[in-house]
C-alpha cells in the first residue's frame, strides 16, 4: 500500500520532471555561397521525443522523430538528416540526396520567437 506522502512526492517528480522536459528553442544559420543565410528553427521537444523544423523565410514547418542522447539530437527526414549539439549550439545538415554536409552556428531563443505555433 502506498502512503499518502510516498504519492505526494512521486507526484512531485512527475510534476518537475515535466517542467524540466519542456521544449528549448534554436534558431541556427547556415552560410550560403550566395552571401545570404539560410535559418532554421528548431524545437527540441525530448519528452515527445520529436524535432520540430521552422524554415523562417518561407513558414513552413514540421515534426519529425528524434532520437535524444547525452550531447546530440539527431533526426532523419529521408533526404536530409539533422546532428544537433545544443551544448556547442551548432548543427550538422546532412543533404543525403546530393551527398553534401554543412554546418550551423545556433543560438538559444524563447517559444515566441521560434515562429512554431503555439
Amino acid at each position: 500500500m502506498i502512503s499518502q506522502v510516498s504519492l505526494v512526492a512521486g507526484l512531485m517528480i512527475v510534476s518537475s520532471s515535466g517542467a524540466l522536459a519542456a521544449p528549448r528553442y534554436l534558431s541556427c544559420e547556415f552560410a550560403q555561397p550566395s552571401g545570404k543565410s539560410q535559418i532554421f528553427n528548431f524545437a527540441l521537444d525530448a519528452s515527445s521525443g520529436t524535432l520540430g523544423i521552422h524554415v523562417p523565410s518561407t513558414g513552413s514547418e514540421r515534426q519529425v522523430k528524434a532520437v535524444f542522447a547525452a550531447n546530440t539530437i539527431t533526426a532523419n527526414e529521408g533526404a536530409v538528416a539533422w546532428e544537433i549539439d545544443p551544448s556547442k549550439l551548432v548543427v550538422v545538415r546532412d543533404k543525403r540526396m546530393v551527398g553534401e554536409k554543412d554546418r550551423g552556428v545556433c543560438k538559444r531563443i524563447s517559444a515566441g520567437e521560434s515562429g512554431f505555433d503555439q
